[in-house]
């Protein structure tokens, strides 16, 4: 045997052997089921293809395939869906619209225009005329990843990104199956999520550090919560929220959070304005406010509302009830003592958001200062472990040509290559809390 075959072959060899190293993690690509725009309640939406061709599928068969500008129209039909496209129409119980390798979907219902990674389930949310769509966007994990922690942490110090990057992770993975036929929603209420247009350099190369990297405690995934601003005293997340004391989810002093923006504020309202919210909240008629239990670094627990009936109610109950009418920066946190100025009430508080777990402007000072991701983490998450998530992989993309009924295809979009520039992104982090 000539003296290259042998060489190559032994390449061969090792790189298998390589491949094959005990205790090496295999990580492979796992789906995260997304409901998109839960919150805009879209009765109608359009589909189109993107940078390659995409199929339109009902269950196992081949409606058609979407060619590079070509769209679909989806609109709710008592209980179906409707599929407009290519010249024809169904309705149908479900649709999905499944890219080949390469390619993407871009998503129109309303004023949102976004592009995303993976397949789209449609289904109608429902069996009434105006109930709205319920789109799933099935995306491999890492694409999600990278999406959220552009979202949520609009930071660059690396290290921030990726320990920003293994929350989002944990998340996404302990929440699966959560709702049923998806596993998280793309707002607040999980983790905000909008897609490609949202990635940047940095969030990719953060989901790629971490790839597969996973939070745990005694083996199980933790609760992987943060918020913007700790106010210099991370929070026990029972005196937040109900539910036993978690070990990796106690309160401390947090001496990184001083730079954040929200580490001291005075707020001030209407004082008739917010009693009739209260009032309209809670079914009584409210005439004043106190604040109740505490807790021991000094969040309140509770607000005692006085009037017709005097009641008490959750401190973060009353705090996500005032913000829904004017605006989540009036009470930024339950870190806050509160007095009347005539016919005002003056809020003075630290911090932004619930303050369970990490803070993300603590997490951007930890790097400033050299700390390392995991460092981090084990600051805010105590007793926990950064281990490798063995995923088991599912199909996603159609790898099949493409095939059944299409018109010519219209001029493709361009496909603009990912750009090494940060593009403009917010200041602040856009968590508010759970």
């Amino acid at each position: 045997m000539p003296p290259i075959f042998i060489f190559l072959l032994l390449a061969v060899v090792l790189s298998v052997a390589a491949q094959a190293q005990p205790g090496q993690p295999v990580v492979r690509d796992e789906v995260v089921r997304v409901r998109l725009l839960e919150r805009k309640t879209p009765r109608s939406a359009t589909v189109e293809a993107v940078g390659g061709p995409v199929q339109v599928r009902v269950g196992g068969a081949l409606l058609g395939t979407l060619q590079p500008g070509e769209a679909a129209t989806v609109e709710t039909a008592r209980g179906d869906v409707s599929v407009r496209f290519l010249g024809t129409t169904e309705t149908v119980p479900k649709v999905r619209f499944v890219p080949h390798r390469g390619a993407h979907f871009r998503l129109r219902a309303g004023s949102v225009d976004r592009t995303y990674h993976g397949a789209l389930g449609v289904t109608a949310d429902g069996s009434g005329a105006r109930d709205p769509l319920r789109l799933i966007n099935s995306v491999r994990l890492e694409d999600y990843v990278s999406s959220v922690v552009a979202s949520e942490y609009p930071f660059r110090e690396i290290e921030g990104v990726k320990a920003q990057a293994v929350l989002a992770r944990t998340y996404a993975l302990r929440s699966k199956g959560k709702y049923g036929p998806y596993d998280v929603v793309d707002h607040v209420s999980s983790q905000v999520y909008r897609g490609i247009s949202t990635e940047t350099a940095t969030s990719r190369r953060a989901a790629e550090a971490t790839r597969g990297e996973v939070l745990t405690y005694r083996g199980n995934l933790i609760e992987a919560v943060y918020s913007s601003s700790s106010g210099g005293h991370t929070a026990d997340n029972d005196a937040v929220w109900n539910g036993r004391p978690l070990p990796y989810l106690r309160g401390r002093q947090d001496p990184f959070d001083h730079a954040s923006p929200d580490h001291e504020w005075t707020t001030s309202v209407n004082r008739d304005r917010l009693l009739r919210t209260l009032s309209t909240r809670y079914g009584m008629t409210v005439t004043g406010i106190e604040i109740g239990e505490r807790s021991r670094e000094g969040r309140a627990r509770s607000i005692r509302l006085l009037g017709s009936r005097p009641r008490s109610v959750p401190a973060n109950d009353f705090r996500i009830t005032i913000n829904g009418t004017f605006g989540s920066r009036l009470l930024r946190s339950a870190f806050f003592s509160a007095r009347r100025e005539g016919d005002r009430y003056v809020f003075q508080g630290r911090g932004f958001g619930h303050g369970v777990g990490m803070s993300q402007y603590g997490a951007r000072e930890q790097a400033r200062q050299g700390y390392g991701y995991r460092d981090i983490l084990a600051f805010y998450f105590a007793e926990t472990r950064i281990t490798q998530r063995d995923e088991a992989g599912t199909p996603l993309y159609a790898e099949a040509p493409p095939q059944g009924r299409r018109t010519m295809p219209l001029d493709p979009i361009p496909v603009r290559p990912a750009s090494t520039s940060e593009p403009a992104r917010p200041t602040s982090p856009i968590r508010t809390g759970w």
